[in-house]
């Protein structure tokens, strides 16, 4: 199963690429910004070279929101950092862009139903 989810984060990653809407632009910059610590939709204008208003407006024209778009990127970010057995839950958490592993473990369970140190145990067999 691990093998299955790591693929899918990889095409996932892959697919951004040829994506040319501004959804998959937006997460291509996200998945950057979360690196460096600033996943926000500030970060994000900034990076887009767009304001605020017309981020929202053209993201609306796809039906989605800033919020889906990093909720997106953050599940299949969280797969691939918990393959990595370097990493700690709390430098997962953080890099992210959550405050603290509470709110992490909050997000993960709500994505797959089991929190991320069980999913590492079970599902990884780490």
């Amino acid at each position: 199963m691990y093998r299955q989810l790591t693929e899918q984060a990889e095409r996932y990653i892959k697919s951004l690429y040829s994506q040319d809407d501004i959804a998959g632009e937006l997460k291509r910059k996200l998945a950057d910004l979360m690196a460096r610590g600033e996943a926000n939709a500030d970060a994000a204008c900034r990076a887009l070279k767009l304001s605020r208003r017309t981020l929202q407006r053209r993201l609306k024209a796809e039906k989605t929101s800033f919020q889906k778009v990093l909720q997106e990127v953050r599940e299949v970010l969280a797969v691939n950092y918990l393959g990595d057995t370097r990493l700690k839950s709390l430098e997962i958490a953080m890099l992210l862009g959550y405050s603290n592993i509470s709110t992490f473990t909050t997000a993960f369970k709500s994505w797959y139903k089991i929190p991320p140190a069980e999913y590492r145990q079970k599902i990884l067999g780490v």
